[in-house]
C-alpha cells in the first residue's frame, strides 16, 4: 500500500491523503480535535449529531437524504470518538468512486463540499434550530445511558473513570447525560462558533485522487472556516508511573462478576518501545493462545473470558474479565501470575510468534479496510504522527523477547475494578 502523506490544507488543518486504486469506496472525514474534558465534552459531541439535521441548501434530513442518494447512495454520518485525551467531533463519509460511474462524476469534489457546507453553514443560519437541538440532545443522553447495558463495556469505562480521575482521560467522549439533557441552543451554537475557530481540524483521504488534488478540493470545501491566531491545544499526558494500588468494588444486579485490572504500562503510541508493549500485552492476553486465556479461562476454569489489550495513546494496559463472585481472588491472583511471567520473560517460541502474527495479521486487516484506515489514521493525527499499519507491522518483526519483558517489567498495577452480582454476595 502506498505511504499515507501529511499535508496542510489551511492554518492549523491536515489532511492525510492516501493515494490507492485498492477500493471502489473513496472515504472522507473531518474531525475537529478538541482536549477532551468533562465541561466541554456533551456540547463537543453533541455538536456533529445537530449539524448532520441538515445544512442551508438541504436543511432537514429528507432534502439531505435525497442529495446524498443523488452522489449514488453516498454515506454521511456523525463522528465522535476518543483519542487518549483528544476528542474528536466531525463527520465521516464514504461514496462510490467517479471512475466506476458512468458520468464520470467528480464525486470527491462534491462530497467535500456537502461536508464543508453541512460543517460551515448548517440549517438556521445564525443559530441552531431549537427543535434539532432538543431532539438530538434526547437521543445523545439515551445513548450515554444505554452503555449501562452492556456490562463489560460499562465495567471496563468505569475502571478507566476511577483510575483516571485527575486526568482528562477519565472524561466520556460523549459528556455526561444530565449535562447533555441541560445543553440550550444558544449555548451549543457560542461553543460551535468557538470550536470552529480554535480547533484542529484533521481531514482524511484514500481514494485515486493525488494527494494535492484532493488538499485542493478540501482547501475550497473549507474556504469560510474562521481561524484563530492561536489553537486550543490537544494532546495526550502519559503517565509512567502508578500510586498504590487503588481497589474498587459496585453492586448490580447481574448474574456474572466482571472483574478489570488497569496498569500504567507508561508506552505509548509514540515510544520506540510500543512495538514491545504491543506485542506484551498479545501475549499476555490478546489471543486465543494467549497467557490469560489458556490459563485463567482454559486450565483454572477461573473465569468465563480474559484478555487483555493496549490503550496506546494512553499507555495503559487493561484486563477484563467476567467471573464467579467465588472466584474473585483466585482469578486475581492468576491474572497478576501470569503477567509476572510476561515480565520475567517466561514466553515460549510457540506463544511469541503466535502473538507476533496475530498483531501483523489485524493490521494487515486493517490495511484492507478504508473505514479501519481512516480511524487508524486519525488516532496517528490526534498524536501528531503519520506511522501507517505496514510500517508498524515491520517494527514489530524485530521485537524479541527480551524487549518484550523489559516492557512488562516496567509496568505498575493501578487500579483494580469489581463489578459485582448482588444476587452472588456469599
Amino acid at each position: 500500500m502506498a505511504e499515507a502523506v501529511r499535508l496542510t490544507v489551511r492554518p492549523g488543518v491536515t489532511l492525510t491523503a492516501l493515494q490507492t486504486e485498492q477500493f471502489k469506496t473513496d472515504v472522507l472525514s473531518l474531525s475537529l480535535l478538541r482536549p477532551l474534558s468533562r465541561e466541554e465534552a456533551g456540547l463537543s459531541a453533541l455538536l456533529p449529531q445537530v449539524l448532520c439535521r441538515g445544512s442551508r441548501t438541504y436543511p432537514d434530513m429528507t432534502r439531505l437524504a435525497a442529495r446524498l442518494e443523488a452522489l449514488y447512495g453516498a454515506r454521511l454520518e456523525p463522528a465522535v470518538r476518543k483519542k487518549g485525551e483528544v476528542q474528536c467531533v466531525g463527520l465521516t463519509a464514504d461514496f462510490v468512486d467517479g471512475a466506476y460511474l458512468p458520468a464520470r462524476p467528480d464525486q470527491l469534489r462534491d462530497m467535500a463540499a456537502l461536508m464543508g457546507e453541512i460543517l460551515l453553514d448548517p440549517a438556521g443560519g445564525g443559530e441552531f434550530l431549537p427543535a434539532y437541538v432538543t431532539g438530538e440532545r434526547a437521543v445523545l443522553a439515551d445513548r450515554i445511558r444505554a452503555e449501562r447495558n452492556h456490562k463489560p463495556t460499562y465495567a471496563v469505562r468505569r475502571m478507566l473513570a476511577l483510575m483516571c480521575a485527575g486526568e482528562a482521560y477519565g472524561a466520556h467522549e460523549l459528556g455526561e447525560a444530565h449535562a447533555v439533557e441541560a445543553l440550550e441552543p444558544e449555548a451549543l451554537w457560542a461553543h460551535y462558533r468557538a470550536v470552529l475557530a480554535r480547533s484542529r481540524v484533521a481531514l482524511f483521504y484514500a481514494g485515486p485522487r493525488p494527494p494535492d488534488e484532493a488538499a485542493d478540493i478540501w482547501r475550497g470545501a473549507l474556504d469560510a472556516l474562521p481561524r484563530a491566531a492561536s489553537f486550543d491545544r490537544a494532546d495526550t499526558r502519559v503517565v509512567r508511573t502508578a500510586a498504590a494500588r487503588r481497589e474498587h468494588e459496585e453492586n448490580m444486579d447481574i448474574a456474572q462478576g466482571t472483574l478489570i485490572l488497569g496498569m500504567r504500562l507508561g508506552v505509548a503510541a509514540g515510544d520506540a518501545q510500543y512495538p514491545a508493549a504491543l506485542l506484551a500485552a498479545a501475549v499476555y492476553g490478546g489471543t486465543t493462545t494467549s497467557k490469560l486465556f489458556l490459563s485463567v479461562r482454559e486450565r483454572l476454569s477461573l473465569a468465563y473470558y480474559a484478555s487483555a489489550w493496549l490503550e496506546g495513546h494512553k499507555g495503559i494496559l487493561v484486563v477484563s474479565s467476567g467471573i464467579e463472585a467465588k472466584n474473585r481472588a483466585a482469578a486475581e491472583a492468576e491474572i497478576l501470575r501470569q503477567w509476572t511471567a510476561v515480565a520475567e520473560g517466561t514466553i515460549s517460541d510457540e506463544e511469541l510468534e503466535a502473538a507476533r502474527l496475530s498483531l501483523i495479521h489485524r493490521l494487515r486487516a486493517a490495511a484492507d479496510r478504508p473505514d479501519r484506515l481512516e480511524d487508524h489514521f486519525l488516532g496517528q493525527a490526534a498524536a501528531g504522527r503519520t506511522e501507517g499499519p505496514d510500517a508498524l507491522a515491520e517494527r514489530l518483526r524485530g521485537v524479541s523477547r527480551a524487549e518484550v519483558a523489559a516492557v512488562a517489567a516496567g509496568g505498575a498495577w493501578d487500579t483494580v475494578y469489581f463489578l459485582r452480582g448482588e444476587e452472588t454476595h456469599e
